[in-house]
């Protein structure tokens, strides 16, 4: 009798489960879920679209570009990224007999990964970062929050069974829900909001770096304006494995895009392990949707984690449609100032300071990010030389420095007795409270310690104060 019974109940819950099974597939409209692949373009328009050219053109100062990278490194990056930005947003140059915050002298920000979530806020909302951004992302549980809607709500349980449709896109959804409410690049365009935001990520169908700027879009024959920023940051920070990467659509060769001349002398040149070879090639292949009719976009880490490949690309690649080579070459630029933020972990300590080799996540990720680490440093002295080789032009024979090269390194604290710790912190998108106002700390007090960055204070006329709680007790 009790087998029965129970027997009976199981069918009852069987049933229910069923049930609502029915139900979610109903309420969903009986479609098969698709994630957006953007929307082709029939003719490209250079004068029109969120691209870098206008940008440095409408600069507020005129002879000072001032350029910042953000690097990857999950919400400790974003942690130390919001720390930079309140930490310029205090500090004050002197201009035209005004004085003016560092900040609003920011003309261009590149961003990858954990850095990009703070940059793109600022750079949609403006000063609403200071007050929304911590309620809104910092502080909260980004990783429950994800496991919850890909492993405990149901609705998605049917979405993910869709070819079309994966963790990458929920991933997206987060960030439209939690922070950008449906904003596209259109609302970026149309908030004329400054600085210029470079959001990068990586193709991994040819291991290239591909930032999402118009410019970007025309090789695809793809229209930026109504991408959303949600899921141009999914893609900036999906890491491999965790999440699926944002697949994007190609339309490549089918709306007029003309591949500048140097593209096809470098494919034909013999030198295929040069970095103009390689950037030729990427440019080829996504330029031909008959043989590359998909991207599919990773976190921007594993080609470019510090950020520096797109202003780095700007000043050497012989197109530049920015125009800021032209910009340099005719002097009309004086001063540039170059901030550069990298929020890696220190991963040698933490690693070789253990009995224990790595587990197997770690093993993973040390397999990408090892190559990645040392790709970027490279990336970045390249960019210090071709920074300084420019900048004999910017003082017009007077003899000054026109170039501010400010490199901050989370590591260069590694001995410091407040925030030594942090440095051995992991890679996580949720980190406590403490952490994370240690983390935005930490950034003030590179910032304040850079001695590049004290000269351009002092020689700019500016002031600079360091929160009394970011100065450790003597």
């Amino acid at each position: 009798m009790d087998q029965a019974c129970h027997s009976r109940a199981a069918m009852r819950r069987g049933g229910r489960f069923v049930g609502l099974c029915l139900l979610l597939m109903a309420t969903s409209g009986c479609t098969t879920p698709s994630a957006f692949l953007g929307d082709p373009i029939t003719q490209v328009d250079s004068t029109r679209g969120y691209r870098l050219g206008p940008a440095i053109e409408a600069r507020p100062s005129p002879d000072m570009l001032v350029v910042v990278t953000l690097s990857g490194g999950g919400k400790r990056a974003s942690a130390m990224a919001y720390g930079l930005l309140e930490q310029l947003a205090t500090d004050r140059l002197r201009y035209d007999g005004l004085e003016r915050r560092v900040l609003d002298e920011v003309d261009v920000i590149s961003a990858v990964s954990g850095g990009a979530i703070p940059a793109a806020y600022y750079a949609l909302y403006g000063d609403r970062v200071f007050t929304e951004f911590e309620r809104g992302f910092l502080n909260r549980d980004v990783a429950g929050g994800l496991r919850r809607r890909i492993f405990f709500d149901p609705r998605n349980w049917f979405r993910l069974a869709s070819s079309e449709f994966s963790r990458g896109d929920i991933y997206a959804e987060y960030f439209d829900q939690k922070l950008f409410r449906g904003a596209t690049y259109a609302d970026l365009l149309n908030a004329r909001q400054r600085p210029f935001l470079i959001l990068n990520a990586t193709d991994i169908g040819n291991a290239g770096r591909f930032d999402f700027t118009q410019d970007s879009f025309d090789v695809l024959c793809m229209k930026l304006d109504s991408y959303p920023l949600s899921r141009a940051l999914a893609a900036s920070s999906s890491v491999p494995a965790l999440f699926t990467p944002i697949t994007l659509h190609n339309e490549g060769g089918r709306c007029g895009h003309r591949l500048p001349a140097w593209v096809g002398e470098a494919i034909k040149a013999d030198d295929h392990a040069s970095r103009r070879h390689f950037r030729a090639s990427i440019l080829a292949s996504r330029a031909d949707a008959s043989r590359f009719p998909y991207l599919h976009l990773v976190d921007g880490a594993l080609s470019d984690n510090l950020g520096v490949r797109a202003p780095l690309d700007a000043l050497t690649d012989e197109d530049d449609p920015s125009g800021l080579q032209r910009l340099l070459a005719q002097g009309a630029i004086r001063t540039v100032v170059f901030i550069s933020l990298n929020a890696s972990d220190s991963q040698a300590e933490r690693i070789a300071g253990s009995r224990q080799p790595p587990a197997l996540f770690d093993m993973l990720r040390l397999m990408g990010t090892v190559p990645v680490d040392r790709y970027s440093v490279e990336s970045k002295v390249l960019l210090q030389q071709t920074l300084e080789a420019w900048s004999t032009r910017l003082d017009g024979g007077a003899g000054s420095n026109g170039l501010y090269f400010i490199d901050l390194e989370l590591d260069a604290l590694q001995s410091d007795a407040r925030y030594g710790r942090l440095t051995r912190l992991k890679t996580s998108l949720s980190d406590p409270p403490r952490d994370i106002a240690e983390l935005r700390c930490a950034a003030k007090v590179l910032l304040s310690n850079a001695v590049e960055y004290q000269r351009l204070i002092k020689e700019k006329g500016g002031q600079h104060s360091l929160p009394p709680s970011c100065v450790a007790a003597p």
